[in-house]
């Protein structure tokens, strides 16, 4: 029998379908809007009736069903029952119809659900695979990249307005920047339109990076460190390919905003310290905590090769959405202040007038018939519709060891928010917006990718690979983890410590996701505001391991080990405990004070695999007045602003590039305060 490559046989079984049984026999199994297509017009047999069954690995494993006759597919089951229920579980009957409906495996990825179409596609394959009698030569894996190309841009949509409505300054996206900017306009008079794809606004966590200013002062931290050493870091971390200009505005001049953020809501509550008490209705209410203050005392930011500075601060409460409780407040702001909303609809395409300046945009109304409605912005346009991480085309392009490295994408899985239709918010709708008008794109996109450790989280002690070799200093950051697990065999390590840990951990850097405080056994825990990823008591911490044993060799059996890797990890430690007892690190340069030997049983292992990415950073090229540019002209001497069109929060470029930074936790989120509040006073004021 011939032999074929997976595409070859997509492509067969594709054509096959394209040209097989009527219409009508397939109408009642078509979703609303589908195409019927046919297995066979001439009648001919192209499959070996019968059911068949494949399967593949998506988060879990997924299983499709097919049945034939001798010309078409006549019946599909898809079972999506070990993936995550709210993404996989819901994609099941849509991709079940598309597959009936395509009469191939050939169907369109579901936005938010990427990973469990990959698999269904990949199940389905196999089924037509065996209907046909096909061998192929690789496994049944999405290839939608090699059939259609790098063209992560596409064409602007050719759509018409059913009806006008005028406003002076029109945002697309309801998250925390494009809110921001929405009051700020509307308190300066503007009449505001807030454009949102969702049900309402999407926030998320609470963490802030904050340098000066009164919340500082109030907690004892003003000019505890200086601004050009932090934006002086920020550049580095990012390998300078962002601006400076806009991490030093923000630096000067974000507490200014902060303050203006935070009166929209007179009930918070503001702790002195990281782990106050606190009531639970203040809980419930919303409270601001400084974060990891005071400082741990053999912690100093200043004799740190990786700092994280002592600057930042967080919004918790009782709900899901964590700070959502200030964002809403900010929005009702807007709100209060004449801003219209319009949820449930989509920006589509921005307009331009003959000079090039942007006058509105068209939305699509999903909740209404899908209607077109022209939205008139006098004085412009600003785009906050977040990132771009649930877009495998434009990740492909920007950030591509993502896609290669298969990285848990919580943005293509919903995680990060959803829209009306189901599906996830972050597909770079900006983007694509800008570059449709001739706005330059950033390159080198930062994908937020730092890893937070098992549950001992990234607490630097030893770490070795599936070979047993250690590979690192253990004393980096969460982002710079990642990178190093990534290159190692399967992206696959263990960390190991022993039964003094908890001796240890007062001595571990106060980085974001790490251990470095032990809090006294009879601290009493009823305190809604007890949790905190650097705080732990010894007993809480009891279970934060996967593997435990009272010798290194049975608790590297546990592990997998064995043979020669068995070996090679054995020594290692055995390396590492001489290294921690000569007080230096001879083979990777860790800090001598965080060496510490494995010799005091029961030990301990945790399994390390890649992190997810949170979100990827990067957008349309902009300034600190959040302008947008045009793409370079070589025969001009500077790129021309584009007059109306502003951007602020994930879609704004320029303030990140390659790697997130994480010296300072929270700065994504004070970034899009302050740059939503100014794109929101400079789109009014013109300037």
């Amino acid at each position: 029998m011939e032999k074929i490559s997976r595409k070859s046989f997509l492509k067969v079984a594709a054509a096959a379908a394209m040209s097989g049984v009527t219409a009508g026999a397939l109408a009642a199994c078509n979703s609303a809007g589908s195409t019927s297509t046919a297995a066979s017009a001439s009648g001919d047999a192209i499959y070996t009736p019968g059911t068949y069954t494949g399967t593949a690995t998506g988060i879990g494993e997924v299983k499709v069903t097919m049945t034939f006759s001798e010309t078409a597919i006549t019946e599909v089951v898809v079972d999506t029952s070990n993936e995550t229920e709210n993404i996989g579980g819901v994609a099941a009957p849509t991709l079940q119809e598309a597959l009936m409906a395509a009469q191939s495996a050939e169907v369109d990825n579901i936005s938010g659900a990427t990973v469990t179409t990959n698999a269904v596609k990949e199940a389905a394959a196999s089924c037509i695979q065996q209907a046909m009698g096909v061998k192929t030569d690789a496994p049944a894996a999405d290839d939608t990249a090699a059939d259609t190309g790098d063209d992560w841009l596409g064409e602007e949509p050719d759509v018409q307005a059913s009806e006008t409505q005028d406003f002076d300054v029109v945002i697309i996206g309801a998250g925390l920047s494009g809110i921001c900017a929405a009051r700020a306009a509307a308190e300066e008079g503007a009449k505001v339109a807030i454009v949102e794809k969702s049900s309402s606004f999407n926030c998320r966590s609470g963490e802030y990076a904050l340098l000066n200013g009164t919340l500082n002062k109030r907690w004892g931290r003003e000019n505890i460190v200086d601004e050009d050493v932090v934006v002086n870091r920020l550049m580095r971390e990012c390998t300078y390919r962002n601006k400076r200009s806009i991490l030093k505005k923000w630096a000067s001049h974000a507490h200014e905003v902060m303050d203006w953020f935070i009166e929209a809501y007179p009930e918070l509550t503001i702790c002195d310290t990281t782990r106050q008490v606190v009531t639970q209705e203040q809980f419930d209410k919303g409270i601001l905590v400084p974060l990891a203050w005071p400082q741990p005392e053999h912690y100093d930011y200043r004799n740190e090769e990786f700092p994280t500075f002592p600057s930042s601060m967080e919004f918790r409460s009782s709900r899901k959405d964590q700070q959502g409780f200030i964002v809403e407040a900010n929005l009702n702001k807007a709100i209060e202040n004449g801003a219209q909303t319009f949820f449930g609809c989509f920006g589509t395409k921005l307009l331009k007038d003959s000079d090039g300046r942007v006058t509105g945009v068209i939305i699509r109304d999903a909740q209404n018939g899908n209607k077109y409605i022209q939205l008139n912005a006098s004085k412009g346009v600003i785009l906050a519709t977040g990132d771009n991480s649930g877009d495998e085309k434009i990740l492909k392009h920007f950030a591509p060891e993502v896609v290669e490295k298969q990285i848990m994408n919580m943005g293509a899985m919903g995680m990060l928010g959803v829209d009306v239709e189901g599906k996830t918010v972050e597909t770079g709708d900006g983007l694509r917006m800008g570059a449709w008008i001739g706005a330059k794109v950033q390159d080198h996109h930062a994908p937020m990718t730092h890893h937070m450790g098992s549950g001992m989280g990234v607490t630097p002690f030893l770490q070795i690979n599936k070979h047993g070799d250690r590979f690192m200093n253990e004393c980096i950051p969460g982002q710079q983890l990642e990178n190093q697990i990534e290159l190692q065999p399967e992206c696959t390590s263990f960390q190991l410590y022993d039964s003094k840990w908890g001796d240890e951990i007062p001595y571990m850097p106060a980085n974001h996701g790490g251990l470095c405080y032990i809090i006294p056994e009879d601290e009493d825990e009823s305190n809604p505001n007890y949790a905190d990823r650097q705080y732990t008591k010894i007993s809480a911490k009891a279970e934060a391991y996967q593997f435990k044993a009272d010798t290194l060799e049975d608790l590297l059996t546990q592990c997998g080990f064995e043979g020669e890797a068995l070996d090679n990890a054995l020594a290692s430690i055995q390396r590492y405990n001489e290294l921690a007892k000569a007080g230096s690190d001879d083979d990777f340069g860790k800090p001598a004070s965080r060496m510490f030997a494995l010799e005091n049983p029961p030990y301990y292992a945790c399994q390390w695999g890649t992190t997810g990415m949170l979100v990827c950073v990067g957008g349309l090229e902009s300034d600190e007045n959040c302008h947008t540019f045009t793409e370079e002209d070589p025969a001009s001497p500077k790129r021309d602003i584009i007059k109306g069109l502003y951007v602020c929060g994930n879609v704004q470029g320029s303030r990140y590039a390659v790697e997130y930074p994480i010296c300072m936790r929270g700065i994504s989120h004070s970034l899009c305060v302050y740059y939503g509040y100014i794109a929101g006073k400079n789109c009014v004021a013109g300037v």
